[in-house]
């Protein structure tokens, strides 16, 4: 290496092959490879629909540097390749057409095969995503949980006004998924109102508090949710938003709180859920790192990541 290019070359301690870096199994995309049945990493730079504390659409990048952080091997098995998609170009000031975009490309994702991991940015985009999967396969009876502390079914006008509240309304309006086969766990007390817990509840939503995943455990809530909305499912998708973590140890989301989900809670969720072989999709939004200490959320979002791919063997 040329030391003037470099002035610390020498310094840094050499990488160590027999220890490879869980970043080293990202493969970046070229034209003509086959999607079909691989893992694919799609990054959503978009954080127009978040109300507050913007910052969401560095995530992708955010997440992507983490995983340096993190070694390939499970305790198991090694990871095997991703593709890396990169990620979608959205503009930033025109939600209504970000979400046409998203909406295409994982049409387009689903309708190759591929097995979709979307990270992010505006948990909106969610609502788009599941609506992509609907146009790839309007046949299919999806099941669909959700690690969020907010119940995200506000109602909206028009594709102008979707937000970070609305992405599971929209997904059951898709007409893949119903409120039986929806699952929610981590709603966190003060954080959603009367009148839309009311509605949830008329649709028939299986409904987690962090108070039920504290007295029963994470394992044990993520277990029941999966068979109470999968019994009647041909696949499942889940979507975490991070903002289900507690301040403590997710200082970097859009939606910051208190009392919220430890990080062994939200592995062990993830973890559960994933491993279940009808799990087609998945998304980890809304880490926001400008808001992020010392990289702790997006360590936290990495690692979620990384159960997705390890369950996926």
């Amino acid at each position: 290496m040329n030391t003037l290019n470099d002035p610390l070359a020498g310094l840094r301690p050499a990488a160590d092959p027999r220890d490879p870096r869980a970043s080293s199994f990202l493969r970046p995309f070229s034209p003509g490879l086959p999607l079909q049945d691989r893992t694919v990493l799609l990054g959503l730079p978009y954080d127009g629909g978040i109300p507050s504390r913007p910052g969401a659409r560095f995530g992708p990048k955010a997440l992507r540097e983490a995983l340096s952080s993190y070694g390939s091997f499970d305790g198991q098995r090694e990871l095997n390749e991703v593709v890396d998609m990169g990620d979608l170009a959205l503009a930033s000031m025109n939600g209504a057409m970000a979400h046409v975009h998203v909406e295409d490309a994982a049409h387009n994702l689903f309708a190759s095969g591929a097995r979709p991991i979307f990270i992010g940015g505006d948990n909106g985009l969610s609502g788009s995503l599941i609506r992509g999967l609907a146009a790839a396969r309007p046949e299919l009876r999806l099941a669909l949980i959700t690690l969020d502390a907010h119940l995200d079914v506000r109602e909206y006008d028009d594709a102008a006004s979707l937000s970070s509240g609305t992405p599971y309304r929209r997904a059951l309006e898709s007409g893949i998924v119903t409120g039986p086969r929806t699952a929610m766990i981590g709603l966190r007390r003060f954080a959603n109102s009367q009148y839309y817990l009311t509605w949830a509840r008329q649709q028939g939503i299986h409904l987690y508090t962090v108070e039920d995943v504290a007295e029963r455990g994470a394992v044990a809530i993520a277990r029941e949710a999966l068979a109470r909305v999968s019994a009647q499912a041909d696949a499942i998708y889940l979507s975490v938003d991070l903002d289900a973590a507690d301040a403590a140890v997710a200082p970097g989301v859009s939606a910051v709180g208190v009392g919220g989900l430890s990080s062994r809670e939200m592995i062990d969720v993830v973890r559960t859920v994933s491993a279940d072989p009808r799990l087609v999709a998945a998304d980890l939004m809304e880490l926001s790192p400008p808001h992020d200490e010392n990289a702790r959320t997006a360590k936290l979002t990495a690692r979620l990541l990384l159960e997705v791919l390890s369950a996926r063997g």
